[in-house]
C-alpha cells in the first residue's frame, strides 16, 4: 500500500516507523508549511528496518499522487486536516486518522471531565503553547467563564531555545509552529471575550499577568525544555490547591527535553512521584498542586 503521512514534524516522523512495521511504502510526507516544500526528510535516525530519505509535498501536490492512503500524523491537525483533505476532494476512506486519535481524544476528555467535576473552583486557565488552538479551543468550551491567558510568541519557537534544544539531541526547525496568527486563534474561540492574548517570548511576558492572579488549570505545550520549565517555575507557585498543570509531550520520543525539565523541576520543589500522573494519552502528564503538609 503507498502511503502518505501528512505533517512533517516530528510525530508525522516517528509515525514513519510504523509505516516500515506494517510493510507498507512511504511515498512522502505533506505538510501546510510551503516552506518546508521539496525538503527531503532522512529517517535512518528513526527507523528500526529501513530508512532514505523522503520528499515533503505541498497539499496542491496530492493531486499529481497515486497514493492509498495518507496517514494524519499532527495531533494538532486532527480536526483540521482531513477537513481539507475532503474539501480537496479526496475520498473519507483515503484518509487515516487512527495513529492519533487516541492522544487527541484521551487529552480532550481529561480537560472536560476535569473541568465538569472543578470548574466552578477558583482560578483562571492558561496555555504556554498554542500554536492554532485546537487544545486551547476546547479548553475555552469546558471553562466558559474563566479568564484564558493564551501565552505564545506567534511566530514559531525562539531561536535561544532551541539552541539548548539541540544540545540535548533534539532538532527542530527555527520556522516550526510559525504558521499561526492570534487572530486565526481568536477566531477559534468560541468565548473569545475570556481570552487574554498574550504574544512574545517567555518567561518575560509573564510580567503581563497580574502577580495575584491564580490558575486552576494550565496546559504547557511549549515542547522544549527551557519554556516548559519556566512554565513549571512560574504557574506552580499561583496554582490553586487542587489545580492541575498538564505537560504535553512529556512522553514524547521526539522533544526529550519536556521529560528532563518537568523532572528536574520536580527535584528542585521536592515533589513525590506520586504528584505526577499520566492522563492516558501516551503523551501528557499531568501535575497536581497538593498542600505540602500531605
Amino acid at each position: 500500500m503507498n502511503i502518505l503521512i501528512f505533517g512533517a514534524g516530528n510525530c508525522g516522523r516517528l509515525l514513519a516507523e510504523n509505516v516500515f512495521k506494517q510493510k507498507h511504502h512511504l511515498l512522502g510526507f505533506v505538510d501546510n508549511d510551503l516552506a518546508k516544500r521539496g525538503q527531503r526528510i532522512a529517517l535512518d535516525f528513526f527507523l528500526t528496518g529501513g530508512g532514505g530519505e523522503f520528499p515533503i509535498f505541498a497539499p496542491d501536490d496530492l493531486k499529481k499522487i497515486n497514493f492509498d492512503e495518507i496517514i494524519i500524523g499532527t495531533f494538532t491537525g486532527f480536526y483540521e486536516i482531513p477537513e481539507q483533505l475532503v474539501q480537496m476532494g479526496i475520498p473519507q476512506e483515503k484518509i487515516n486518522t487512527s495513529f492519533v486519535q487516541q492522544s487527541v481524544l484521551a487529552r480532550e476528555a481529561f480537560v472536560e471531565d476535569f473541568a465538569q467535576e472543578f470548574g466552578k473552583d477558583e482560578g483562571s486557565i492558561a496555555e504556554l503553547g498554542v500554536y492554532r488552538a485546537d487544545f486551547a479551543r476546547k479548553m475555552n468550551a469546558v471553562f466558559p467563564n474563566k479568564t484564558f491567558y493564551l501565552l505564545d510568541t506567534f511566530e514559531g519557537f525562539s531561536p535561544n531555545d532551541l539552541n539548548q534544544n539541540e544540545a540535548m539531541g533534539n532538532a527542530v526547525g527555527a520556522k516550526h509552529f510559525a504558521n499561526t496568527s492570534v487572530d486565526l486563534v481568536l477566531n477559534k474561540m468560541p468565548f473569545p471575550q475570556s481570552c487574554r492574548i498574550i504574544k512574545g517570548y517567555f518567561p518575560q511576558t509573564a510580567r503581563q499577568i497580574d502577580e495575584n492572579e491564580r490558575f486552576l488549570f494550565v496546559n504547557l505545550d511549549a515542547d522544549l525544555y527551557a519554556p516548559i520549565l519556566a512554565g513549571l517555575e512560574f504557574f506552580y507557585p499561583k496554582m490553586v490547591e487542587g489545580g492541575v498543570i498538564l505537560i504535553h509531550e512529556y512522553f514524547s520520543k521526539g522533544y526529550l527535553g519536556v521529560q528532563q525539565a518537568v523532572n528536574e523541576f520536580m527535584q528542585q520543589y521536592h515533589l513525590q512521584a506520586w504528584h505526577k500522573m499520566p492522563i492516558g494519552d501516551h503523551l501528557s502528564i499531568a501535575i497536581c498542586k497538593i498542600p505540602r503538609s500531605t
